[in-house]
């Protein structure tokens, strides 16, 4: 009995002990190790709870088997067993619910959950987990409706079209905000400072940037401290970059081949009787050169890019401050670029209403350009040619072609580029009430830019033939200059003013409400001043000095500047939301521009939408969904880049006409043209239809939109009859539509602490056209020239932006000659026979993401896929006598004894512009594969994180297109989708280090 008593005292004394409250530590961090100050720790069940400090450490008391909560803003929730531990270690991830999220929008932000338009955010930690070189390629595949027409070149961005291109003449670029500056491109920011990219796509998003916003915004938000200890970071990464689809061209003895037999078909059409059977060598014979022209222009490109940051503060005070440095090679032997970037962000409380901003990023950058036209150089030059010959002379093809030696034009191109670009924000806040604040933002963009162009123009013209001679040159002309010298400063600055008041309420807990009212000023000029001098030394120390240069009489300088433009703006937008539940926006803006005529310089944009959260109502609690908002929206915005146009006068010789009573001749001028007086910004209308979801516990997500955007008054040409003596001049005659489908899903799931995955799909359907014109006069349009004569483009109705117009190459006759429909039935080949044959511009764009977390390992696979465009082999069409040709042509070319129906005999003339040339632009390719491994913590004692990569990028290409690639950025009447002096896409392989301490 005793015995039972004792136990059962024993029992009871350690469940009391158990039941007992103790007192428990911690600290909370987040995946990288950094302290979250203000995390909120509550006991489950209890009203018992703390907020972590400064440094993110917490304490407070609890029982064994209770279960703390620990909750952060934008941080997923985390459930802690309390057991016999005393201190506890809490990491908590992002939030992965993406309806959770923070959208940075037009002056304000928005919850994802009851945003009413269409917005895409990239996260900056996307970009900082692989090497990135400019911000925009990295979008590629990862945002349905935004397509990028990516770039390799060193220093270049990528080109950005949203849902299409809504302009012929004008400007079709998007609105880039740094930071709350605009900006025409953001070549000068380092990707490692970026927090996030938020893509505004539709009107209801877009409006409230007024008559720029109608090719889109990008909105980007660089990172900010945070209160808590110094934090410092530190990136690099390096590596090595070559051509990653070659073009295989005709050997010596092919090009000898097909040359000679071009020089055959000459003279027989000239009827000379020489025929097949007595062919021999006319102009070429046996070479002991077989130059590989592609390699002797190009060399591996290499990389290095370092970064480094430093962010933390306090509760008054919190700082983010970095520097990076990248320097590329490219792969066109001399062409390099090197950028220094240098940022500093600063976030002032001064006290719990009054708060201070200021963010400052400064560039400086010098790149040494080397002309692109030399890999079409190296594609048409003849292997025969040799580099140099036994004397060291550069080789000439004189007697064989018209082509350079692409080695010697590098060599000779003597330029160098450096640019120091500034931008600054200073932003004050002011809580007026608890609901009303009011924001005032000054900013300022300028940059200054120094263009040094030399050329030895006498060692060039003796380096083109070793027949050449100094005496040759002059030929007479003793003044003749040797060497010519131009230096370019450029300067532009860029200003604007923002004061706004921001209203945020609720009303019986149900009523949401948040307003926006306000006003901008802007300002822009920029100015030039360049001069020139000739035979200036070409010492390497003296080539860059015009005073060096002979003496005052033969050098010249010229300035001048762009006028003021000013923009005065007013803006104003209201959400409602009722119960997060049904959802409400309207936007609106009214800008006046200094550049349009008295009149037509104010106008008024506008944007409404809704919204509604079906699994909010009470029909939807059992339903599969965990979230699924339909959301409608409808606007008007607008494009002020747009050419301008000015009446013209001409006189001089010739203008001289009878007048007065004694019929003198008088000297006159002649008005040859004449402009739309309403000229000014197109307008683009946007309906959008969405719906955004979420299912099996926030697992899956997705989005999908369909829209139709026109711009009802695109400028086109007009053409009056000859008869009045008018060139073609510009009005508003044109409407321009996009229709599209825009589909995004995303699936990530955990199956244990050590496996993590998700995979992402987004695609994009996109047909444009140009839908009709209002006037009679309307001149169609050229464009997309190949400098031999020929042009590939036209504008019409009922076609898209860009179209091929070609001739259609049909057959080939018995003589091996191209046969041409003859669609006019006219008996000849006229500009009546050609046909549109599609467009640049893509109708599918596919990007897959896959990614993969395993224990300390990552891994990250993109991938990106365009259909449904065509590409024009612009180096192929260009042949004029005796270049070299691919050697496919050479392999599929007709012969007497070879009839081919796919390709012609071989010949030199230059060819017609038709769909022989004309090949699919379709390609599927990897963007991205990179493999990473974090290295546990306390491995270094100097380190808190250290996390090693490697990158391949662009390792595969699937495409049918036979050039180098095809994708060709451009205007849309200009070299858009044409492959001619064209950079090719890079294979990069890139070894990097992330880490922290």
């Amino acid at each position: 009995m005793k015995i039972k008593i004792f136990c059962l005292f024993f029992c009871l004394t350690i469940g009391q002990v158990a039941l007992a409250q103790k007192k428990i530590e911690g600290v909370v961090t987040d995946k990288n190790s950094i302290p979250l100050p203000g995390a909120s720790i509550i006991v489950k069940g209890t009203t018992t709870g703390v907020q972590t400090d400064f440094d993110g450490n917490f304490s407070l008391k609890a029982k064994n088997g209770e279960v703390i909560v620990v909750q952060y803003l934008g941080y997923a929730t985390r459930e802690v067993l309390i057991t016999t531990e005393t201190k506890y270690k809490i990491i908590l991830q992002e939030e992965q619910n993406s309806l959770s999220e923070i959208v940075v929008v037009g002056y304000g932000t928005r919850k994802k959950a009851v945003l009413t338009s269409s917005v895409v955010s990239i996260k900056g930690e996307e970009l900082a987990n692989e090497p990135v070189l400019n911000a925009t390629q990295a979008l590629q595949g990862k945002a349905a409706g935004v397509q990028i027409i990516a770039s390799d070149a060193p220093g270049q961005a990528s080109k950005v079209i949203i849902r299409g291109l809504g302009t012929v003449l004008g400007n079709e670029n998007p609105l880039y905000v740094v930071d709350g500056i605009l900006t025409d491109n953001i070549n000068n920011i380092n990707t490692s400072d970026i927090a996030t990219m938020n893509v505004l796509k539709d009107a209801s998003a877009l409006a409230i940037y007024g008559n720029r916003a109608s090719n889109g915004v990008l909105i980007i938000t660089t990172k900010k401290g945070k209160k808590g200890k110094i934090k410092l970071t530190f990136d690099t990464f390096t590596g090595a970059r070559t051509i990653l689809s070659n073009v295989k061209l005709a050997n010596s003895n092919e090009f000898i081949t097909y040359s000679n037999e071009a020089i055959l078909r000459d003279l027989q059409r000239d009827g000379d009787p020489t025929n097949d059977n007595d062919k021999s060598d006319f102009i070429l014979s046996g070479q002991p050169y077989n130059t590989n022209w592609l390699d002797a222009i190009t060399r591996v490109g290499r990389v290095s890019n370092y970064n480094i940051s430093a962010s933390g503060g306090s509760e008054k005070i919190r700082g983010f401050f970095s520097a990076g440095f990248n320097k590329e090679e490219g792969i066109l032997k001399g062409n390099d670029f090197s950028r220094l970037t240098l940022r500093s962000n600063i976030d002032y409380d001064l006290n719990s209403k009054l708060k201070f901003s200021n963010s400052i990023n400064v560039q400086l950058a010098n790149s040494v350009p080397k002309s692109f036209g030399a890999f079409t150089t190296a594609y048409k030059q003849s292997p025969i040619v040799p580099i140099r010959d036994e004397n060291g002379a550069y080789g000439s093809s004189i007697g064989i072609n018209n082509v350079g030696n692409p080695v010697k034009d590098l060599d000779f191109q003597d330029e160098k580029q450096r640019y120091f670009k500034v931008q600054g924000s200073f932003k004050v806040d002011y809580k007026i009430l608890e609901s009303l604040s009011y924001t005032s933002a000054f900013s300022i963009e300028t940059e200054y830019a120094r263009f040094h162009n030399f050329q030895d123009r006498l060692g060039s013209f003796l380096a083109n033939n070793p027949s050449n001679s100094e005496q040759l040159y002059f030929n007479g002309n003793a003044d003749r200059e040797k060497t010519f010298l131009s230096v370019t400063h450029t300067n532009f600055y860029h200003w604007f003013i923002d004061n706004y008041l921001t209203y945020t309420k609720t009303f019986n807990e149900v009523h949401n409400v948040n307003a926006t009212l306000g006003m901008s000023s802007e300002e822009d000029r920029s100015e030039f001043l360049s001069g020139s001098a000739v035979n200036v030394p070409t010492n390497n120390s003296l080539r860059y000095n015009l005073s060096t240069g002979d003496d005052n009489e033969t050098r010249s300088s010229s300035g001048g500047f762009s006028p003021h433009k000013r923009l005065s703006s007013y803006f104003a937008r209201v959400n409602y939301d009722y119960d997060n539940k049904y959802l409400l926006s309207a936007s609106y803006r009214r800008d006046g521009s200094s550049q349009f005529k008295k009149g037509f310089k104010f106008g008024n944009f506008y944007a409404v939408s809704a919204g509604w959260v079906l699994t909010n109502e009470a029909f939807m609690k059992n339903s599969s969904f965990n979230k699924l908002k339909l959301r409608a929206g409808y606007g008007e915005l607008g494009n002020q880049n747009v050419p301008l146009q000015i009446v013209t006068l001409s006189t001089g010789a010739g203008g001289f006409y009878p007048f007065g009573a004694n019929q003198n001749l008088n000297q006159g001028t002649t008005i040859s043209s004449t402009l739309a007086e309403n000229l000014s910004w197109e307008t683009t209308k946007e309906l959008n239809f969405g719906a955004e979801f979420t299912l099996f516990d926030y697992k899956l997500s997705g989005e999908v939109d369909f829209y139709i955007k026109k711009t009802s008054n695109a400028i086109l040409q007009i053409k009056l009859p000859d008869v009045f003596g008018i060139d073609p001049y510009l009005d508003h005659i044109g409407e321009i539509e996009n229709k599209g489908i825009e589909t995004t899903l995303n699936w990530q799931d955990e199956i244990n602490e050590n496996l993590k995955y998700n995979v992402g799909l987004n695609f994009a359907l996109n047909k444009n056209k140009l839908t009709k014109v209002t006037n009679p006069y309307f001149n169609e349009s050229i464009g997309g020239d190949l400098g031999n004569g020929q042009y590939t483009k036209r504008v019409r109705v009922d076609q898209p932006i860009g179209s091929f117009f070609l001739y259609d190459v049909i057959g080939i006759d018995d003589k091996g000659e191209f046969v041409y429909d003859d669609v006019n039935n006219n008996g000849i080949t006229d500009e009546g026979d050609r046909k549109f044959m599609g467009s640049f511009i893509p109708k599918y764009n596919i990007g897959f993401n896959f990614g993969l977390n395993y224990r300390n390992f990552d891994l990250a696979v993109d991938t990106y896929t365009s259909l449904g465009a065509k590409v024009y082999n612009g180096k192929k069409a260009q042949r004029f006598g005796n270049e070299n040709i691919e050697q496919s042509v050479f392999n599929n070319r007709w012969t007497s004894g070879r009839p081919s129906n796919t390709g012609s005999r071989a010949f030199n003339e230059v060819p017609l512009s038709s769909n022989y040339y004309l090949e699919s632009a379709d390609f599927f390719r990897i963007n991205n594969i990179t493999l990473g491994y974090t290295l546990k913590e306390n491995t270094t004692n100097f380190f808190n994180r250290v996390r090693i990569y490697a990158t391949a990028k662009n390792p595969l290409i699937i495409k049918k297109f036979s050039g180098f690639t095809p994708e060709l950025p451009g205007g849309a009447l200009g070299n858009a989708g044409i492959e001619l002096g064209a950079y090719p896409t890079l294979r990069s392989f890139f070894i990097g280090i992330n880490t922290s301490f």
